[in-house]
């Protein structure tokens, strides 16, 4: 129980790092430039994103 309770740990671990690593998400808004794709957030919280022609995308 111990082993599997370190490695739920280790493993949560491992991916939080990843989600804060800003080189990451800074590709990751590279590619979306690149894509032409542009998000937007309405006023009940949904979250919508429009390609470069205008065509909404999810």
């Amino acid at each position: 129980m111990k082993k599997l309770f370190l490695i739920v740990i280790l493993a949560l671990t491992t991916v939080s790092c990843g989600l804060l690593d800003p080189k990451l998400w800074d590709e990751a808004r590279e590619r979306r430039e690149e894509r032409g794709r542009t998000c937007y957030r309405r006023y009940d919280g949904t979250v919508y994103c429009e390609d470069r022609d205008g065509n909404r995308v999810y």
